[in-house]
């Protein structure tokens, strides 16, 4: 029952996390780039929904008191009361400087909300390899993005650019867009190595982390056999202490039977 209870939670966990990065992913996009009214409109949900639930996940724990400042800003569906209900435009600079604050706030809750997982991620240093994945996919969609939109039909928008980027990083490479202009070209190349390099990041992390843990495991196994030596070494010193206070005895019970 603990082993579920464990294994649950740290699905949560994840899930949790996995949240917050989409939604400051999408939050980071809205601010810097354009994006199309129907996206802009799923980003809101998005952003109510994890609004909601980071209310909820803070409320939830112990120390909530030295952590209330950050649910001010994490828990405000800026968007949401800005946009859709005091009606104020989509790229409102006000809006957008508030987001902006949020995902700074979405940052600092991702380490203040990890548990375990954010431990186990620091130990297996994941993390240098989920950053890399996340930075290239940020800076090379906004670089494609700028590139190839003035000149190429395939990539009218910002998700266009997004996609593109995804799927080379992820290398599935599907073909339905390609670059027309040297940046662009470039920006590909350049995709294709981090690609290389963040699965060798990943790969080498996991490796590590193997490795570490076998050497954990081994030295545990040594000192246990330490542990059990020493203590069959105590109880010989034990049983030798009573043949010689036996035979000590024996020689004593000889000693009269003489004189008798």
């Amino acid at each position: 029952m603990d082993d579920l209870r464990e294994k649950i939670r740290l699905l949560s966990e994840a899930l949790l996390l996995i949240l917050i990065g989409v939604d400051a992913f999408a939050l980071t996009v809205t601010v810097f780039l354009p994006v199309k009214p129907g996206t802009f409109s799923n980003i809101i949900v998005l952003d109510l929904l994890t609004s909601l639930i980071l209310a909820a996940a803070y409320l939830l724990r112990r120390d909530f008191t030295s952590r209330s400042l950050n649910i001010l800003v994490v828990a405000v569906p800026f968007y949401f009361i800005g946009f859709s209900i005091l009606g104020m435009a989509q790229y409102s600079p006000l809006l957008r400087l508030l987001n902006f604050i949020k995902v700074m706030g979405l940052s600092i809750a991702l380490v203040q909300l990890a548990g375990s997982l954010g431990e186990f991620l620091r130990r297996s240093r994941l993390s240098y390899g989920l950053g890399f994945f996340v930075t290239s996919l940020f800076v090379f969609t906004v670089i494609f993005y700028l590139a190839e939109s003035p000149v190429n039909p395939s990539v009218s928008t910002y998700e266009d650019s997004l996609w593109y980027v995804l799927q080379t990083l992820t290398t599935v490479g599907y073909g339905d867009i390609i670059p027309v202009t040297f940046p662009g070209r470039l920006a590909g190349i350049l995709l294709m190595l981090s690609a290389i390099a963040t699965t060798s990041l990943v790969t080498a992390s996991a490796t590590s982390t193997l490795l570490e843990r076998i050497g954990e495991e081994q030295e545990r196994m040594v000192s246990e056999r330490r542990e059990a030596f020493r203590l069959l070494e105590k109880r010989i010193d034990e049983l030798e202490g009573r043949l010689e206070r036996i035979e000590k005895l024996t020689r004593d019970l000889v000693d009269i039977m003489k004189k008798d």
